[in-house]
């Protein structure tokens, strides 16, 4: 059935309140579908965030349980290798965080150990000492100037745990040994043997050579940017 049109006569007025009033309608109208779209997007980022969470969860026991098991795994043989290759000077373990294995065809290999954060113990100051009295007696030319600058420099750069970095005590063992002086090399001897690394976060890496005979690491963990 056709719809029939009906003709309205307005005045002037009664076309701008009609006009206003439509205006007003469309706007409540915007409002509400808009809060009923904020609303279903909420709805569904808290859908998404909840089953995420939950797989991340799941996912982190699965990869705790996993690094569990291969330290598991991997632990007679390691013990295995300080009885077999123990080195003439019968070092103990506990200067050795990590340990690396390669499959016999050499396309495999396993790391696995902790990561350390630098750490000394309270003889450390001792050694600090004898290097600054060192520093001292160094005469005021400039190749000595320049030579303090830089052993003040390396022995207060800090790591972010705000101990004296290790690679910094390498650098400074071998410039007291280029030195000759006693009372440097004494003091760095001191520093060294004050070096306590403390053990952090468990580790696992596990690589494979690709068709180029490079190493390629598999990863295990959601924050990797590469491809």
């Amino acid at each position: 059935m056709d719809q029939q049109k009906t003709t309205v006569e307005m005045t002037a007025e009664e076309l701008e309140l009609f006009n206003e009033a439509k205006a007003a309608k469309a706007k409540k109208d915007a409002a509400e579908k808009k809060a009923e779209e904020i609303k279903t997007y909420k709805s569904m980022v808290d859908e998404a965030v909840n089953a995420t969470v939950i797989e991340a969860r799941t996912l982190n026991e699965q990869i705790t349980n996993l690094k569990e098991g291969i330290l598991g795994r991997f632990k007679a043989i390691i013990d295995m290798k300080e009885d077999l290759f123990r080195d003439k000077k019968n070092m103990a373990r506990e200067g050795r965080f990590t340990d690396t294995f390669t499959n016999s065809e050499s396309s495999v290999r396993v790391t696995l150990g902790y990561c350390t954060k630098d750490a000394y113990d309270d003889t450390y100051t001792a050694g600090v000492d004898m290097v600054h009295e060192y520093i001292e007696s160094l005469a005021s030319d400039d190749k000595s100037r320049q030579l303090t600058q830089m052993v003040n420099t390396l022995l207060s750069e800090r790591s972010k745990g705000g101990q004296l970095k290790a690679q910094n005590v390498l650098r400074l063992e071998q410039m007291a040994s280029e030195s000759g002086d006693e009372k440097f090399i004494e003091g760095m001897k001191v520093i060294r043997e004050a070096y306590r690394p403390a053990k952090s976060k468990v580790f696992v890496t596990v690589e494979v050579k690709d068709d180029n005979n490079e190493w390629r690491s598999i990863s295990m963990n959601m924050t990797n940017c590469g491809k």
